[in-house]
Parts: structure tokens; sequence; C-alpha cells
């Protein structure tokens, strides 16, 4: 059986899309865990930005190599990812091709939130096999989950 771990900082919205990811994953017979990405100190995201490079995770898995995917899901805060999410990233250890897909939620344009996920992940070896923004000004209901879905359903894994 293929494992799955899904990361996500956020509540609200990040945290339905990884949820349903969890579900349609498991649907395609995937053994899943998921984690929200945590700080040691919680703070605001605005103070996040100051101290991206100093963020210390607290209870993230010490090694993904057991996973087969990693999905990894932010919001987009002034145009990118949120801090908390670029620092898991790069607490990752080196993963030769190790599979990634990308997510991230908001209510506008996505600016470069994939791109510098990407970034930072190519710079670990590991090999982006999708990646998507789903976007919405209302809160997500089933009809915009569904979205999470097809999506999932698209990957070849």
């Amino acid at each position: 059986m293929k494992k799955v771990l899904i990361t996500y900082y956020s509540k609200g919205e990040v945290a339905k899309v990884a949820k349903r990811m969890q579900t349609s994953f498991e649907k395609k017979k995937f053994k899943v865990t998921i984690k929200e990405i945590k700080l040691k100190e919680e703070m605001e995201i605005k103070k996040q930005f100051k101290k991206e490079k100093k963020l210390e995770l607290s209870s993230m898995p010490k090694s993904i190599s057991s996973y087969d995917i990693i999905v990894i899901g932010t919001q987009i805060v002034s145009f990118t990812s949120v801090p908390a999410v670029n620092a898991y990233i790069r607490s990752l250890p080196k993963a030769n091709e190790k599979k990634v897909i990308l997510f991230a939620t908001g209510i506008g344009l996505p600016g470069k939130a994939i791109k510098k996920m990407s970034s930072l992940l190519s710079m670990n070896g590991c090999k982006v096999i999708g990646s998507k923004v789903f976007s919405s000004i209302f809160e997500f209901d089933e009809r915009k989950l569904k979205e999470v879905d097809a999506f999932i359903e698209s990957i070849q894994v």
C-alpha cells in the first residue's frame, strides 16, 4: 500500500482542502498521515515574514523516506506561501526524486506561492508532480471541494 504524508499550515480553508485530499487518497487505497505544520512559538503570519529563516517547527515527522508522496499546503498571504511552510520545506532532508504535491488556498491572485515552494523543494531533490491553487472569496463548500477530488484524480501516481 502506498503511503502519503499530507502537511499543511493554517486552519480554515487549507485544513478543509487537506482533509478532503486525505479522503480522496484513501478512496484510492493510499495509507494517509495528515499533520498540521506548527511553530514552536506561534506568531502572527506578519511576524513570521520577519523571521522566516529562523522559524522553528514543532512535532513534524523527522523522516519522509517511508512516504511515497508528500503533500504540502499553504494559504496565500501577500502573494506568497506562509513562512512556516517555507521553514518546513527547508527542514526536509535531502530526498532523491521524492514526489511532492503542492496546493494553496486564497481569495485572490496566487502570486508566487507555488513557484517559491517548488524552488525550495528542488534544492532538496524533490520532484513536484502536481500543484493547484484553490481560490474562492467564500467558504469552501461541497461544490468547491469537488475540485480537490478532481485534482487528486488527475495526478498520475
